[in-house]
């Protein structure tokens, strides 16, 4: 019961935490950041080594490529914001509403701030949706997202771990469409903020017990299982759960508390901590998929090495093969 009040309590407060932070600074993203976001992923951070929920073990180069990761995520957020505000300073808010084809008095932001949020929310969570389905099912958009997925464990570090180009039109997309239902920008920040909190706690290798909300809100409990290498359990797309319950994808093995692997399928020619070998994943593809299959092709009988004996076959018939598929 204690771990449930404590993990229930530690989402509740981070969000209403947000949210009075946005109110407080004047829906100014760069104070909300600097003076909780910021502060905030610290908390979460070091929390994974009060109460973690699998040990903190560090692959070789894990957390190089993590901080570079981090350090290039602010970078590309620094890029949003501007084509954001770029937006907004070119369409007002919607398009249609823009261009006459619906009038202004139907625009989402003559609403009260709460359903302005809501909207923004749900919106911006439905096209994540979309577009991180996306990121999984089309080859194109993979060999870009696969980068997210090459880390073995969760961790608040990783979560940004990710292609630039991955991170911009997974974002860029979502925030274009919440713009077209006329919501205030101090809304859309709003939902913003709420969606970070939520976002962060994701990834946090944190023993949290969310019991039944786990069926609502996309917690780390519900999303190590996006991070399986087993095809069938890689789902759970969203933060709010809805979207995975209408369309089949909602994942929460009953009796289990994380998948036996997490990581990419086939990786045994994959950067997985390279940041800049990660930047041309998308460029490397087919030779990286050429590589693979000539390993795993079995050589000409001629080519062969002699069999193994009885004895030598014993020892070695646990040994890992290395399967493991980029997609």
């Amino acid at each position: 019961m204690f771990k449930l009040l404590a993990s229930w309590g530690f989402l509740v407060g981070s969000v209403l935490g947000g949210i009075a932070a946005v109110l407080h600074f004047g829906f100014d993203p760069g104070r909300v950041f600097l003076y909780y976001l910021g502060p905030y992923y610290i908390v979460c951070t070091l929390l994974q080594y009060v109460w973690p929920e699998q040990p903190n073990r560090f692959e070789k180069g894990e957390i190089l490529t993590d901080t570079i990761s981090n350090g290039a995520m602010v970078a590309v957020g620094s890029i949003q914001n501007f084509l954001t505000h770029a937006l907004i300073a070119a369409t007002g808010s919607g398009l249609l509403f823009h261009f006459g084809i619906l009038d202004d008095s139907l625009a989402a932001r003559h609403l009260p701030m709460p359903v302005q949020v809501l909207i923004s929310f749900l919106t911006f969570d439905f096209m994540f949706y979309v577009t991180h389905r996306l990121a999984h099912e089309v080859d194109f958009f993979w060999r870009l997202h696969s980068v997210h997925h090459c880390a073995h464990r969760l961790s608040v570090l990783n979560a940004s771990r990710a292609h630039p180009i991955d991170l911009i039109w997974r974002r860029m997309v979502p925030a274009f469409v919440v713009f077209q239902t006329g919501v205030s920008q101090e809304a859309f920040i709003m939902s913003g903020v709420i969606g970070s909190v939520l976002g962060t706690i994701t990834h946090m290798n944190v023993n949290f017990k969310f019991g039944v909300l786990n069926y609502v809100i996309g917690t780390n409990e519900v999303h190590r299982w996006h991070h399986s290498n087993n095809i069938d359990e890689a789902k759970n797309f969203s933060i709010f759960m809805l979207w995975d319950h209408l369309f089949g994808t909602f994942v929460l093995p009953k009796g289990k508390s994380r998948p036996a692997h997490m990581g990419l399928f086939n990786e045994n020619f994959y950067p997985l901590h390279n940041f800049w070998g990660q930047l041309l994943v998308p460029l490397n593809w087919k030779r990286m998929k050429a590589r693979q299959l000539a390993a795993e092709t079995p050589a000409p009988a001629s080519n062969r090495p002699a069999a193994a004996s009885p004895a030598s076959s014993a020892t070695t018939a646990g040994t890992p093969d290395g399967e493991g598929a980029i997609a």
